[in-house]
């Protein structure tokens, strides 16, 4: 519109200095040659500022959507980063769908069942520079599966979290660093799981092993669930090849006397690719070797039918996870763990012993083989074998014969579909299941869960 008024404006001066000497005296041509020169200069300085006007309407017309990114970014499968805020936001749901033709503790009595389960997570992150970070966990999940059919010592669904459909703060915890990140303590509602026991291959139900066995070790006996925490890490800078971490947590996660009975925990995880200087992104591993104490108030194990006056025993055990990548392809882990065996679990008497195994020791192995050969590299094969014992005192004390070990198979496959979803068929075999071939518990034969999962994440 400016264009057009200049335009308009300049084009019957530039008429008039030009007709005038057609019809009467006036300047001469020489005036009018450097008038029009001079009204050259002006109308380029009318068009330059046109143009300067127009394109700052441009960029008023976006400065709308240019905040918009500066504010708000998406990643998929990492979620939406708010950048002024500072926050990380991610969501997350886990579907599994499991069966059995040989349910050993149906609950309707039949063999064959087939149930599923799922759970919903939401997860806000923010860091404060390179000195701290803050994480929420918001959880919501129903049903546990095919879990409540069977009579295991070691169950099937390490997914499933039955909330019932409301929504907990399943997590909430502040993480602070100091000396250049050489010490790290957290502080919140934490999950003992988390911070021992790890593995590379083994330790993620949503996209790796869905057995709870090939989770943690079934012989750790971790808080009832989350609650009150704090764990310290120490990474020794003349020793870079050892981390030392250390935790407290309330045994019993019930928020009520907090410090009267606890959970300790202790571990040292050893990374060889440092000592030797071999490439972490081709041998990267870690072994780590763990302490642990429970100090809630445990009954000593008798015989069949006899009371204990032994009340308030401490439960403790000791155990090791290694992981090992063999090449950016393969990676294989171990695991073995034991614990006190002469002591009820937590909360149990012995007028409830046959339903309550004492676990004494357990172990597994198992490799994870990525899909790069066959040109799928986002997909992962898995497959682990293990098995967990019951100690010779509760095989004792219980009026059913347990003492065999219990012996789990899985294996799976990550179908990752997009950036967002991952397929995973899952088939777990276990022999002797609760240790024994016939009980009142149902009966022992060999059982054969296949299931599949879905992953997906936002």
């Amino acid at each position: 519109m400016l264009r057009k008024i200049a335009v308009f404006i300049t084009v019957p001066f530039i008429f008039a200095y030009i007709a005038i000497p057609l019809f009467a005296d006036g300047p001469s041509y020489e005036y009018l040659v450097n008038e029009i020169k001079l009204l050259k200069e002006k109308v380029a300085e009318l068009e330059k500022k046109v143009s300067e006007y127009e394109k700052s309407q441009i960029s008023t017309e976006n400065v709308r959507e240019e905040v918009k990114k500066s504010l708000i970014s998406y990643e998929p499968g990492e979620g939406v980063k708010v950048e002024p805020a500072g926050l990380a936001i991610g969501a997350s749901g886990t579907f599994v769908f499991q069966g059995t033709p040989n349910a050993n503790n149906s609950i309707d009595g039949e063999d064959s069942v087939f149930d599923a389960s799922y759970k919903a997570n939401i997860d806000i992150m923010k860091e404060f520079g390179d000195w701290g970070l803050a994480f929420a966990e918001l959880e919501a999940g129903e049903n546990d599966s095919i879990e409540s059919e069977l009579s295991v010592f070691s169950n099937v669904d390490r997914a499933a979290s039955d909330t019932g459909a409301h929504v907990d703060v399943n997590k909430l915890w502040y993480e602070h660093y100091l000396f250049n990140r050489r010490f790290t303590i957290t502080a919140g509602k934490m999950e003992a799981a988390d911070y021992m026991d790890q593995n590379e291959y083994a330790y993620d139900e949503c996209a790796q092993f869905l057995g709870h066995m090939f989770r943690n070790s079934p012989v750790i006996e971790f808080p009832d669930g989350n609650g009150p925490g704090l764990r310290a890490i120490l990474c020794l800078g003349s020793v870079k090849c050892l981390e030392l971490s250390g935790g407290i947590f309330e045994a019993d996660s019930d928020w009520d006397d907090i410090f009267d009975r606890m959970f300790y925990m202790a571990q040292l995880n050893f990374k060889p690719t440092l000592v030797f200087g071999a490439d972490e992104k081709q041998w990267d591993g870690n072994y780590r070797f763990y302490f642990w104490v429970n100090d809630r108030c445990h009954e000593k194990l008798v015989g069949a039918g006899e009371v204990t006056d032994k009340t308030k025993q401490t439960n403790y055990g000791l155990g090791i996870s290694c992981d090992q990548m063999i090449t950016d392809v393969f990676g294989v882990f171990g695991r073995f763990g034991w614990q006190r065996p002469d002591i009820f679990p937590a909360g149990v008497t012995a007028a409830d012993v046959a339903g309550n195994p004492t676990l004494e020791w357990a172990w597994s192995a198992g490799i994870q083989v990525t899909g790069q050969y066959w040109s799928r590299p986002d997909d992962a094969i898995g497959f682990a074998i293990g098995q967990v014992f019951p100690g010779n005192e509760w095989d004792n004390a219980s009026s059913d014969t347990h003492g065999r070990g219990e012996g789990h198979i899985e294996t799976y496959y990550r179908f990752q579909l997009n950036e967002c979803i991952s397929l995973s068929p899952d088939l777990q075999v276990i022999w002797n299941p609760y240790g024994i071939g016939k009980s009142s518990e149902g009966d022992g034969d060999t059982m054969f869960i296949y299931g599949m999962r879905g992953q997906l994440d936002f």
